[in-house]
């Protein structure tokens, strides 16, 4: 197995400055890949000399301790200098064709035995890696925002990754003290299908009669969360979830698992910039309406929980894992279904099917 010491990073935004810190943290040397060296010098001092700065005001390290750290990460705007890098992990913005450039060149100038991942959470792994030689060497590793605090990875293998490359991730993953679950390449991978369902179906009830506090108050009560499914949409941006949402029909829509339309609501509110108000009441207290809203997103979350278990793209236990990880959700999907039983399970997925957002999965 490929033993990992030194990560490249290329694209030093907010995700891939939380990566590369994660694992500087975490005893990797991490070289950095930006644009241009104005780029690199701008980006260390934001993300790492003043993140650092910050701990050890804080009182969360010392200085020398800071120092360190510091002196692990290192930029460059040359793809060239990350051929001394075991692992390279691509955090560029979600765009397919600079993506597939973007491992071209990292291709050309790496030793054919270096790692090379996308932490993209939108794009086919297969497909990004298309120019890349021996595929065996490639793989998704995707982060969960934020990546130096949320603990789930999923370590994303494709048809071509070999088993040295996945056992190698899973190891790197465990270095930077993450829950790793396996996933095989699938639009949007595990938890994200499961996510992007939940709050598109919320989404499509948003008008006149259900609020967003009122949808936030059932997203709590139905899965038990502390901070609700409309909380974490206002928190990720709400561009960001639409296009997600849109991604995710165009890839599953007229397929044999289906899914929920794109929301007008959400559409409105990416296209006019809307803040959404969480706490703008009133919180309808009818419980027939609530039932109507929570127990159709509990069944579309068991609707594509199902599917995706079926097409063994994620084990039950994985699947579970990785929600309660990454979302906070106290339980996974397979442990709710288990715990009401597998008749009203159905009857909730049933709800979902009649509505036209999912195919009924196998049982």
């Amino acid at each position: 197995m490929k033993e990992v010491k030194t990560v490249g990073v290329v694209g030093f935004g907010v995700m891939g400055a939380a990566i590369g810190l994660n694992a500087a943290m975490s005893g990797y040397r991490v070289v950095f890949k930006e644009l241009n060296d104005d780029l690199v010098k701008s980006m260390y001092d934001k993300f790492v000399a003043k993140a650092m700065a910050k701990r050890v005001q804080s009182g969360k390290m010392s200085q020398e301790e800071a120092d360190k750290i510091c002196g692990t990460i290192t930029g460059t705007s040359n793809f060239e200098d990350l051929a001394v890098c075991d692992l390279i992990i691509e955090a560029v913005v979600e765009n397919i064709d600079l993506k597939i450039q973007v491992f071209e060149q990292i291709s050309k100038v790496v030793p054919k035995d270096t790692i090379i991942v996308s932490n993209t959470s939108t794009f086919p792994i297969a497909t990004l890696m298309q120019k890349v030689d021996n595929p065996a060497r490639t793989a998704g590793l995707h982060y969960f925002f934020p990546a130096n605090v949320n603990r789930l990875v999923e370590v994303i293998r494709q048809k071509a990754t070999s088993d040295e490359t996945y056992e190698a991730l899973m190891a790197f993953a465990k270095g930077n003290k993450k829950v790793a679950i396996t996933v095989m390449d699938f639009p949007g991978f595990a938890v994200n299908p499961v996510f992007i369902a939940a709050y598109m179906v919320l989404d499509n009830f948003a008008g006149d009669k259900y609020n967003i506090a009122t949808l936030e108050s059932i997203s709590q009560e139905f899965l038990g969360l502390k901070f609700g499914i409309m909380w974490v949409q206002k928190g990720a941006g709400l561009g960001t979830c639409y296009h997600a949402a849109v991604s995710m029909v165009e890839y599953l829509g007229n397929t044999d698992i289906g899914y929920p339309p794109v929301p007008a609501f959400l559409k409105k509110s990416f296209e006019e910039k809307m803040d959404w108000n969480l706490e703008e009441g009133p919180v309808l207290e009818d419980k027939a309406a609530r039932s109507a809203v929570g127990d159709l997103l509990l069944g579309s979350v068991f609707c594509i929980s199902k599917h995706l278990i079926a097409k063994k793209v994620v084990s039950v236990e994985d699947l579970d894992l990785g929600i309660r990880t990454s979302l906070a959700w106290p339980k996974g999907p397979s442990q709710m279904m288990n715990e009401m039983g597998e008749e009203k399970a159905r009857k909730l997925m049933q709800l979902a099917v009649d509505k036209g957002f999912f195919k009924m999965p196998p049982m």
